[in-house]
């Protein structure tokens, strides 16, 4: 999975917005739906966090097969380890995965039931691009939603229209219906099209009109907070949900 310098700043944006409201002595804990790898250089990284925390981040020892799992091999000399990035910025990253790649991940299915102990345990869900993987994918996102404590953030990436990517491609309005629906906020979704480390441009997407054409490899990035505890539903599709009732005669809403 891959955390380029786009998913990287909206991550720690909500990661900061979460530690205003939590205790000092508390670190923010994380989730993180396989192993983030870090794809940005040490000039965007740099950006982020300045020059000083970069220079302290150990380099993964495994750099040159995942930038060459990425395609990534003479664009980038490394890849820094996102776990002490993480935890320069005082946040404790969790990693869950189908198998354990890149050494400490814990096994966990998102295609079954979240593990009882994972339920509103995490203040950040970061989700670089697993869900399209799971052949389940509903329960999959019960299970992203269940993970997440009251005032907490999932950060999200998942393909639009990318083929044979994973078993699926997402729409915009999955995620208003889905989300709004079981107690979440959508604060950012924006359509990204491009290369995850050499650049993304913006793509504006309708959150729930029929639109014909987006840039090819477009992904959408979600950025979604937890208002509220819900229990868990299926949404209907924003376009087959009853029309509000037309206000009564004299301005009164109908009963």
């Amino acid at each position: 999975m891959a955390l380029g310098p786009d998913l990287l700043r909206l991550t720690l944006a909500a990661a900061k917005r979460i530690g205003s409201e939590r205790p000092p002595d508390r670190p923010l804990r994380a989730l993180a739906l396989g192993f983030p790898d870090l794809l940005a250089s040490d000039a965007q990284l740099a950006a982020a966090v300045g020059a000083d925390s970069v220079a302290a981040l150990p380099v993964l020892p495994q750099s040159v097969e995942i930038l060459r799992w990425h395609g990534l091999v003479g664009m980038l000399p490394h890849v820094r380890d996102t776990a002490a990035l993480f935890a320069a910025c005082g946040i404790a990253m969790e990693v869950i995965d189908i198998a354990e790649l890149r050494g400490g991940e814990r096994i966990v299915d998102l295609n079954l039931p979240l593990p009882d102990d994972m339920v509103e345990a995490y203040d950040l869900v970061i989700d670089t691009g697993t869900l399209e993987h799971c052949f389940n994918v509903g329960q999959a996102l019960v299970n992203v939603a269940r993970s997440i404590a009251k005032g907490g953030y999932l950060v999200h990436a998942a393909p639009m229209n990318i083929y044979n990517h994973g078993f699926w491609n997402f729409n915009p309005t999955l995620y208003f219906d889905f989300f709004e629906d079981n107690g979440f906020r959508i604060e950012f979704l924006q359509g990204m099209s491009g290369h995850v480390f050499a650049g993304m441009k913006a793509v504006p997407l309708q959150p729930f009109q029929r639109f014909d054409t987006a840039p090819p490899r477009t992904a959408i990035y979600v950025v979604a907070w937890r208002e509220e505890v819900r229990p868990t539903v299926f949404p209907v599709q924003r376009k087959y949900r009853p029309a509000p009732a037309p206000a009564a005669a004299g301005g009164d809403p109908a009963p």
